[in-house]
């Protein structure tokens, strides 16, 4: 049976009652994390994004997220009570009122024992909605989920299931809720921020990892689509998907000598991170 974590509470799900949760139609905002290795690696990273997104709807993260340690505890201890000792995600939902915000804590378990990643590879379409990159908050999660959405039935039917997101000025930057990174040579390419690209906890980690790995890396905002057919390597990242190689786009297909090489130092680094939590 499973567990959830609701307003401080470990409960069964089955038994739970979340009425009170859904009363004065309230709005719903959420997040989802990764966890493996025995730990919750980005708690902390990602709570930082939490508190600011809720800061834009004008209200305060709930007591218990402002305690990281205690988070930490009953997260782990209902993961625990479900039995998920792989990989997974854990999802925050946030039930804003006028009045207060209640929240509720679930998660689900993967089949893997480290970091996802799809090593079969997407063919690249390129997506005809646009984002705005001027447009407030653009660059989180929050902001862009409509769009991903719209974008997400725009290629329901399509064999080619990786899109490219471009802005109004027909730069290229993000996939479908992931993070955009190319390889050329000894050189990672990824769109600056002020394409309005989406970041998570994910993208400036494989930065940091690639620069480790004595690659150059440069952030641009002037990434066209010509440029994807000059490319050695074309993956997208992002903590909720993992790491996704795209095998080609029109008629370029695509190593994946470097993702192969990060996905290996991410999971190194997480692992380690895992073991400074414990």
């Amino acid at each position: 049976m499973a567990y959830i974590l609701a307003n401080n509470h470990i409960l069964k799900e089955a038994e739970a009652n979340l009425t009170p949760f859904l009363s004065n139609t309230p709005d719903v905002h959420k997040h989802s994390i990764w966890f493996g290795f025995g730990g919750i690696p980005m708690l902390y990273e990602n709570m930082e994004i939490v508190e600011q997104e809720l800061k834009m709807l004008g209200h305060k993260v709930p007591d218990l997220f402002k305690n990281h340690r205690e988070l930490f505890r009953l997260t782990k201890r209902m993961l625990n009570k479900n039995r998920f000792y792989r990989t997974g995600q854990i999802t925050f939902q946030f039930f804003i009122t006028q009045e207060k915000i209640d929240y509720l804590i679930t998660s689900r378990a993967f089949e893997r024992f480290d970091f996802q990643i799809n090593k079969k590879g997407f063919l690249i379409n390129i997506s005809d909605l646009k984002l705005l990159s001027h447009s407030l908050n653009n660059n989180s999660r929050f902001a862009k989920a409509t769009l991903w959405e719209q974008i997400s039935a725009e290629f329901k039917d399509d064999t080619k299931p990786a899109a490219v997101i471009l802005n109004e000025n027909d730069v290229a930057c993000e996939g479908i809720a992931a993070n955009l990174f190319m390889v050329k040579a000894d050189v990672l390419f990824t769109p600056s921020t002020e394409t309005g690209c989406y970041t998570d906890v994910i993208r400036p980690l494989i930065i940091r990892l690639a620069k480790e790995m004595n690659m150059k890396v440069v952030e641009t905002d002037d990434i066209e689509i010509k440029q994807l057919r000059q490319m050695d390597e074309v993956f997208f990242a992002s903590e909720v998907q993992g790491i996704q190689w795209a095998l080609g786009f029109e008629n370029r297909r695509y190593v994946h000598e470097f993702t192969d090489q990060v996905y290996t130092a991410l999971n190194n680094f997480l692992e380690k991170k895992v073991e400074k939590q414990k």
